[in-house]
């Protein structure tokens, strides 16, 4: 199990734990679908587990890794998306 961010265009990036950059392709081609462009915009790029993401609480900045968050989720899903980076 891997992290993937993939963004179409620098556009809706998305952090998804998959198998492997395919099935996280795949996933997030599920997700968007009523917003799809072209499949060669789409980027996917695999990023490490321990990397530290800014999530706002109450207008105080916390950070947690990615695999934090991931561990937080009530189902431990694979493909699943953990968070939507700006």
């Amino acid at each position: 199990m891997k992290y993937y961010k993939v963004s179409n265009s620098g556009f809706d990036n998305k952090v998804i734990v998959a198998n492997s950059e395919y099935e996280a392709l795949g996933y997030y081609l599920m997700e968007i679908d009523d917003q799809l462009g072209f499949v060669d915009d789409i980027n996917v790029d695999e990023v490490d587990a321990e990397e530290r993401v800014e999530i706002s609480y109450t207008g105080y900045p916390i950070y947690k890794t990615l695999h934090e968050i991931y561990q937080e989720k009530e189902s431990w899903e694979v493909p699943h998306v953990v968070v939507e980076v700006e």
